[in-house]
């Protein structure tokens, strides 16, 4: 195993590098799972069960296999730590700093044997009357990085105010996303083992949640970045159905989830075995987990950030734009999502110019008067209005596309710069809502003022009510009220709460011929 730092958003997985610690207290509480006796810790009025499998080891032979069932054991399983994360690389800090600080990275030593979930409750809730709603967290990284053990997503504070909160590691890069027509005639198809991960994780839920007092009918599906495109598909594949009922999808638009048709991606995965000089799967899966990172980041395979990703594919995503009607979704953006991307910061009028082209293509005319400039000076304004809008019309388009009758829609815009620099530099970055929504604001280790504490009271009271009620208005809920997004509003969260209008009216409308022309819409 490889000890290296882990990164839960896609952009600071390609963009920062810094460090974190775990602690670890006594086990307490036991449950039996399906497979065997855990015993976890209690510590403040919550259980913790950490690193528990839910797949087999994926090594070996089980490597680009579909998630094998967890071995069974008969002795109590410690489950007061995490296990190792998933095999990936460590992201670079970039110069000049990032806002990203360490308790959004693990430090966790990586394994192919990874496939653990870690589960909070509140303490004792296995004796308690009544069964708890569930959230089950999907970590971000641009499916190359991250993991369920990142500090920030620490399930204790959510747990305390009455759900239970599940995270899950799941394969990453060439090892959760290789395709090869090899596999596919193994198999009848191939690439996807991450999803296929994912599903297992909320299979395992499926069968072993009442035995911690939680709800087997009452599971919310949430992730934030790559979580969210996450969401997204398992929303739209055909092998996740039934297994969750509502869904949380946090700056990752279900317009822009990042696929590779098989065909493409079955020549990706000829490259790569090309790369490693061994000329079958067989061989393939011998080799060294080191070998196989290497020839994964052979200049032969193309450009560094598209090669290993979802695969539309018909065992699990078909159509990567199919919805399910009857999930209701919680979804929305940080203010600032591309704060920490070289466009948020050019430096003329000529290149605000050239961002709008590359965005909108020939279509660039009917956008140009919505973002001048009159100077270089004001070019870098115009285009952080460009990009937060178009990834405000990205979220807009795919709730639009929802069939008339679907299941409601409710979405946000957090707008709070996080205290202390370079956090504040960056504005509501991508991913600088996750302290607030975990409760996890006192993880960095920067002072945080009432402010920012109450921020988090409120927005933990919106999620734990839609996780609870698939409504973020439900009982106690927070001031003011949520709107659904079909009365035209969204919900700002943060500074000056409250519902706003997410576009003026003739830019959603040009938004919306875009898309209908089959313009592409994106986060960043």
């Amino acid at each position: 195993m490889r000890r290296h730092l882990r990164c839960l958003t896609s952009a600071a997985c390609l963009l920062s590098l810094l460090a974190a610690g775990t602690a670890v207290q006594a086990a307490a509480p036991q449950v039996t799972t399906s497979a065997g006796p855990v015993a976890g810790k209690s510590a403040d009025g919550v259980d913790a069960f950490l690193g528990i499998p839910y797949a087999a080891d994926t090594g070996g032979a089980n490597r680009w296999r579909a998630p094998q069932p967890a071995p069974a054991w008969t002795s109590v399983r410690d489950a007061t730590t995490f296990g190792p994360d998933c095999l990936q690389e460590p992201p670079h800090s970039p110069p000049g700093g990032s806002p990203w600080t360490a308790e959004y990275f693990s430090t966790n030593p990586t394994s192919e044997d990874c496939l653990t979930v870690n589960l909070w409750r509140p303490a004792g809730q296995a004796t308690a009357s009544g069964k708890l709603p569930v959230m089950v967290w999907i970590h971000g990284g641009a499916f190359i990085g991250g993991a369920g053990s990142v500090p920030l997503y620490d399930g204790t504070a959510l747990a305390r105010q009455g759900i239970i909160v599940v995270s899950l590691n799941y394969r990453l890069g060439v090892f959760g996303f290789l395709a090869h027509p090899a596999l596919t005639r193994e198999a009848g198809s191939s690439g996807n083992y991450g999803l296929m991960d994912q599903i297992a994780a909320l299979r395992w839920v499926k069968e072993n949640i009442a035995r911690f007092g939680g709800d087997p009918t009452r599971v919310t599906v949430a992730g934030q970045s790559a979580g969210a495109a996450s969401v997204h598909a398992l929303l739209a594949s055909p092998a996740a159905a039934g297994l969750f009922g509502q869904a949380i999808a946090q700056s990752g638009s279900g317009m822009g989830i990042p696929t590779l048709p098989r065909a493409a991606a079955e020549t990706m995965g000829e490259k790569l075995l090309a790369a490693t000089g061994v000329t079958d799967i067989t061989a393939l899966r011998a080799l060294p987990a080191e070998a196989v990172s290497k020839a994964a980041k052979a200049p032969t395979l193309g450009p560094p950030g598209l090669r290993f990703f979802p695969i539309t594919e018909p065992a699990i995503l078909p159509d990567p734009a199919k919805q399910r009607p009857d999930i209701p979704v919680l979804t929305g953006l940080t203010a600032d999502e591309s704060s920490t991307g070289p466009d948020w910061s050019l430096t003329s009028v000529a290149q605000l110019g050239e961002l709008l082209v590359r965005r909108f293509g020939d279509k660039a005319d009917r956008f140009r008067p919505f973002y001048t400039a009159a100077s270089d000076a004001a070019a870098p304004a115009a285009a952080q209005r460009l990009l937060r809008e178009q990834a405000t019309a990205a979220m807009l388009a795919w709730a639009e596309a929802r069939p008339a009758g679907a299941a409601p829609v409710y979405a946000y815009l957090f707008r709070h710069a996080q205290p202390g620099t370079p956090a504040e530099r960056f504005g509501s970055f991508h991913s600088a809502e996750l302290p607030y929504m975990f409760g996890t604001v006192d993880k960095s280790g920067r002072p945080m003022p009432e402010a920012d504490r109450a921020i988090a009271a409120s927005m933990m009271g919106y999620w734990v009510n839609f996780v609870r009620d698939g409504d973020p208005n439900g009982k106690g809920s927070p001031a003011p009220l949520w709107p659904r997004l079909s009365s035209g509003k969204i919900m700002a969260l943060g500074d000056q709460p409250g519902p706003v209008d997410p576009l003026e009216p003739a830019r959603r409308d040009a938004y919306r011929d875009f898309v209908a022309g089959g313009g592409k819409l994106g986060l960043f």
